[in-house]
């Protein structure tokens, strides 16, 4: 438990006295515990998590005080440790699983060791047992890919771009961005290193990847075949070929020499892609050789099985091939995530086809800005899972797509770990500790929130017009796919974009004064506080949301005047659009955080020369803009609200489209869609091929910022 005690240390300095003991977890999954008398802390738990959970609780509870991403430390600590009455928490769930392999893109693709660690202790604070562990993973690759005889230039160019190697590992892209670094692989295989360290002093069960046959053409036999994804192709070795068993071999064997083992291992051959055949013999082979190539190598491997691809393709993963795929994998050597267990729960569908599981909420696609999450739909899940304890059940977890936003969403979840408290008095306590005051309008702020953004139904994000891609004469959000639905089978030959969601919620703008509201009962709470930046970022939030939404009367007001040919009612709107995004970018400005020369800076700090760290910058622009290649459908997929990329991305795209608009309607024409397209594409890649320009500095009072913006608009 020394490791608790460490933590403890990180998070609030020398306070007081702690004592943690290690107590039995009996008929329990897990067993934490808490108390506090005469100033010295108590913490009991069956397990270091556990025992720092407890921690977590008892802060929550007793000093109005909690530690997420926007609060990573105790900051001021408190003075001393407030008195509590012994406590005992029980959790039914063993496993508590954590990430996805596309947040080492979308949120921790620059991470430092510090980041890191931060990361590390929000997993004890909140319960995690086992995260997903992806860093190091290029080493394990480029090492096996050496051994098969490519040359290091050959591999450097398959692995690519920092950003984008977890779809790399998913067999989904290849060979696009990079090349990495010269020093990457060796300091992320240190970073890795200790990284596991200390998830393994705390008790967590890392998930390590492993191979899943996606070879670059030299290392494809004739027998091996090919997926496709987004335009990008890859061969796939025939699971039973020699090539794929001495490939897996390998890959284990480097992988345990680096980083050991703890004997868990995610890997889907076909994340988003259908595979080469939908016959029930292929797919066992393939779920057999992936099954044994793991056990040869570590006997007492788990296969912990993503089960997205059986929603999102799941016209092609009919039942029958489900079980097929899964036939030859020993039922306690497998693990099924529910991975969209808020939104598209498989496990009342199908049953987790017999097969043991984990509920998990995916919550975030791409990092997109949206202010979303049903609470109570969240707490419902949870009990009835806890009630009905449903066939298979091991856990729950969370897989989004990139972290650090929405921070109620995942606090309650993590909460509902170890109970389950009724929304309006666990909101109520969240506000308290979220800004250190029980102050009454903060906690009617947070009722708002909970009856609009947050409310029943909120299972899927409120997509942002200011990020989708003007194209056409039409307006552009409002034929996107969703992101995440499933691909029904006759549109494998299209590329609709997956940019942002569709306008799902037609009380989006009709919200829009309560939203409002809510801000200004936090600015008029914030006055008051000693620790302002929660309450800053949360305005923030709430005021760019407002913002944001509101402009979409902009872009179908030059819809609109196009229709009437009215070049002048064209470039009216377009004016006040470019007032609100100005401002969008202004207020995004005064947050560290949401500087898009956050994001480039800790991309660029990688690079050992100013040219590595050039290539770094690119992709990191890639991944937040084009995403891809144009032809790819994936443009703005990971679109934020940041100043610059405000400003200088989404802006400019938008003033091309309005131009050309209004050139059209003066001249009485059709206008025409190639001479747009050839400006934006231009745009964007003169965008993401740029360096510097970009500080991480923030300008201006967040505050003073928010009020000028809702007194603008009318709030």
């Amino acid at each position: 438990m020394d490791a608790v005690l460490a933590l403890l240390a990180r998070l609030a300095g020398t306070v007081g006295e702690v004592r943690v003991e290690q107590v039995p977890a009996g008929d329990d999954a897990a067993v934490g515990g808490y108390e506090c008398r005469s100033g010295v802390l108590t913490l009991r738990g069956s397990d270091p998590v556990a025992a720092a959970s407890a921690f977590a609780q008892y802060l929550k509870a007793y000093a109005g005080r909690q530690v997420t991403w926007d609060q990573p430390r105790l900051e001021p600590p408190p003075a001393s440790w407030p008195e509590a009455p012994p406590t005992r928490l029980t959790t039914p769930f063993p496993i508590r699983y954590y990430l996805n392999a596309v947040t080492y893109g979308y949120s921790a693709a620059y991470w430092d060791w510090d980041r890191w660690e931060q990361e590390i202790d929000w997993m004890a604070l909140h319960g995690v047992t086992h995260p997903l562990m992806q860093v190091g993973h290029e080493a394990v690759l480029a090492e096996m890919f050496r051994r098969a005889g490519l040359d290091q230039a050959r591999i450097d160019e398959w692995i690519g771009s920092a950003a984008h190697f977890p779809w790399t590992w998913m067999g989904n892209t290849n060979s696009f961005g990079g090349p990495l670094p010269s020093a990457w692989v060796s300091r992320h295989v240190e970073l890795a290193q200790r990284i596991l360290a200390r998830l393994r002093s705390l008790g967590m069960t890392p998930v390590f990847p492993m191979f899943g046959g996606h070879v670059p053409p030299e290392l494809a036999d004739p027998s091996a075949g090919e997926i496709e994804w987004q335009g990008w192709r890859t061969r796939i070795l025939d699971p039973e070929s020699e090539r794929f068993a001495r490939l897996t071999a390998d890959f284990m064997s480097i992988q345990r020499e680096l980083f050991g083992t703890d004997h868990h291992y995610a890997v889907d051959p076909f994340t988003e892609s259908v595979p080469p055949s939908g016959e029930p013999d292929y797919l066992a082979s393939m779920g057999r050789a992936v099954y044994q190539a793991m056990a040869r190598s570590d006997p007492e491997a788990t296969w912990v099985l993503a089960g997205w691809p059986f929603h999102y393709h799941r016209e092609f993963w009919t039942p029958d091939r489900v079980r097929a795929f899964l036939s030859d994998v020993p039922a306690e050597r497998l693990v099924l995530l529910d991975l969209w267990g808020e939104h598209a729960p498989m496990w009342r569908r199908d049953g987790m086809f017999g097969r043991r599981w984990v509920w998990c909420a995916v919550h975030n696609f791409g990092g997109r800005f949206a202010l979303f999450g049903d609470l109570r739909g969240l707490r419902r899940d949870v009990e009835e899972l806890r009630q009905a304890r449903p066939s298979g059940l091991l856990g729950i977890g969370l897989a989004p797509e990139a972290i650090e936003n929405n921070t109620v969403f995942y606090e309650l979840a993590t909460d509902l770990t170890w109970g389950v408290p009724q929304v309006s008095d666990w909101l109520c306590s969240f506000a308290w500790q979220r800004y250190g005051s029980p102050d009454d309008d903060v906690a009617e702020a947070w009722r708002i929130l909970a009856d609009t953004l947050y409310a029943p139904g909120r299972t899927r994000s409120i997509p942002s017009p200011v990020i989708a891609r003007p194209w056409s004469t039409g307006t552009p959000f409002a034929t996107q796919r969703l992101a995440g639905e499933f691909v029904a089978a006759d549109e494998e030959p299209q590329r609709p974009s997956a940019n942002i969601d569709a306008e799902n919620d037609p009380m989006v703008l009709g919200a829009l004064p309560q939203v409002a509201r809510a801000a200004r009962l936090l600015l008029g709470a914030a006055a008051g506080l000693t620790v302002r930046d929660p309450i800053e970022r949360d305005v923030a939030d709430l005021v760019g949301h407002v913002v944001a939404q509101g402009s979409r009367v902009h872009i179908r007001g030059m819809v609109a005047a196009f229709a009437a040919g009215d070049p002048d009612g064209i470039l009216d709107h377009l004016a006040r659009f470019r007032t609100d995004l100005l401002d969008l970018d202004e207020l995004a400005g005064t947050r560290t955080e949401s500087r898009v020369g956050h994001w480039i800076a800790a991309a660029r700090a990688w690079g050992g020369s100013p040219s590595e760290a050039d290539v770094m910058e690119r992709d990191a622009r890639s991944l937040v803009s084009v995403w891809g290649h144009q032809s790819s459908g994936l443009h703005d997929y990971s679109g934020r609200h940041w100043a610059g990329l405000v400003r200088d991305f989404y802006l400019p795209r938008w003033e091309l489209w309005g131009s050309w608009l209004a050139e059209a309607a003066r001249a009485g024409r059709e206008p025409d869609v190639g001479v747009l397209r050839a400006r934006v594409v231009a745009h964007e890649e003169s965008w993401r091929g740029c360096t510097g320009g970009y500080s991480t500095v923030p300008e201006g009072r967040t505050l003073d910022v928010a009020a000028r913006i809702l007194d603008r608009l009318g709030y």
